[in-house]
């Protein structure tokens, strides 16, 4: 058994002599072993501390000789190992589930239980890549770099690889559960896996300058709906985009420049985060206006025709009451209610998340009026560019929830 962490080494005796009694923590090798053809016994266990500088590595023996192990912070991968001779103390920093898997091992060692059956470590000297710092950032810019045969560390945080003619997302890439940052702008990817959803930290996809066409609706839900702050789709083939991004709750950042988008799904208003906004040099032929709910810093959709001829899309409002799944529908939105397929049904689920805004802050479901509208812009952000200088708005598919509101915002 051995792990990669962080260890501080505290001597117990020094402040007696007036002197520090602490190291500087170091990137550490931490195992429990015992020599090669050793009783299975605990009188034949040791702890060894590996360290870059000292990788053959001190042995502290376990037999009789640990006066205490302290894991109140265990769950964060924190504890500390107190030996009675010599007087150390190993205070121990590593990945919470490597760090439960040690203390483990080391109490059933102290317990002298199914010793012989315990994964142990043989107490040979490291290598220098079991100490070595854990790589977070890896850029690839060259065919040559990228690895064929060897694995991504998975301490990854950042991943580039641009330049390299790269034509899938690779299933290996989307296992790295630390990943943050991931770039494969300048490539030649044409579709995005599906299960890139579960992907559990990921905040920025840079996917510029590749040859995607569209995105399944699925790609955008799951865990990284809740995380992602960044999406780069520009200069792409994009034709479509799906409804589901709306359920990006975090994004911040999207760019959708030099595409082939002639619309944008509506749920675009539904991204409250969303702060800069780019979908230049495109095929928009109007916006949502659904966008109208969002508070903006940067609006940029220069170079697209809006040529959308105002007036009434579709007239779905009934004669009477709205149904009673859409009645509830509304009340779960409108007081935050998020049920899941363990609730309730997952078709209802489906319903639940499909619900549009009227531009008066009305929530609606089949109910609605679609129709064609002229929106100023500038109620949704300050920093614009459409076309001229003196240009503001741009034909948007409204929602409208009634007559009422129809001749209220049609007027405008």
């Amino acid at each position: 058994m051995r792990i990669n962490c962080e260890v501080q080494v505290c001597n117990r005796k020094l402040p007696s002599l007036n002197m520090n009694n602490k190291k500087n923590t170091a990137r550490s090798s931490l195992g429990i072993g015992r020599l090669p053809g050793s009783k299975a016994d605990v009188s034949n266990l040791f702890i060894h501390l590996c360290t870059s500088q000292n990788k053959q590595g001190n042995k502290y023996k376990v037999g009789g000789n640990i006066e205490a192990v302290f894991t109140k912070f265990a769950s964060e991968g924190k504890f500390t190992i107190r030996f009675k001779e010599p007087a150390h103390d190993l205070c121990v920093k590593a990945d919470p589930v490597l760090a439960k898997t040690f203390l483990q091992t080391l109490k059933l060692g102290i317990q002298n239980k199914d010793i012989d059956k315990l994964h142990l470590s043989t107490l040979a000297p490291v290598k220098q890549s079991q100490v070595e710092k854990p790589k977070t950032k890896l850029v690839i810019t060259c065919k040559k770099d990228y690895p064929i045969t060897t694995a991504f560390p998975y301490t990854l945080e950042t991943l580039r690889i641009n330049d390299v003619d790269l034509t899938r997302v690779e299933n290996r890439i989307m296992k790295l559960k630390r990943l943050q940052i991931l770039d494969l702008s300048h490539n030649i990817i044409q579709v995005l896996p599906v299960t890139m959803n579960e992907m559990h930290s990921l905040a920025e996809l840079h996917l510029a300058h590749n040859k995607i066409k569209g995105i399944s609706h699925q790609v955008f839900t799951g865990k990284v709906s809740k995380t992602l702050r960044l999406l780069d789709l520009s200069n792409n083939h994009m034709e479509y985009l799906p409804h589901t991004l709306g359920h990006l709750v975090s994004l911040v950042t999207l760019r959708l420049d030099n595409n082939f988008l002639k619309k944008l799904p509506i749920s675009l208003g539904k991204l409250t985060s969303l702060k800069f906004f780019s979908a230049s040099n495109n095929k928009l032929v109007e916006l949502p206006a659904s966008v109208f709910h969002l508070k903006m810093e940067n609006i940029d959709v220069f170079g697209n025709p809006f040529t959308s001829q105002l007036g009434i899309v579709t007239n779905n409002m009934p004669k009477g009451v709205p149904n009673l799944r859409e009645i509830a529908s509304a009340y779960c939105v409108k007081r935050g209610l998020r049920p899941t397929a363990a609730d309730i049904p997952a078709t209802l689920v489906e319903y639940l998340q499909s619900w549009l805004k009227c531009l008066c802050g009305r929530i609606c479901y089949e109910s609605h009026i679609l129709t064609c509208i002229s929106l100023n812009l500038k109620l949704v952000s300050p920093a614009l560019t459409i076309g001229n200088a003196f240009e503001t708005s741009t034909p948007a598919l409204a929602t409208l929830c009634s007559q009422k509101c129809f001749d209220k915002f049609t007027k405008r």
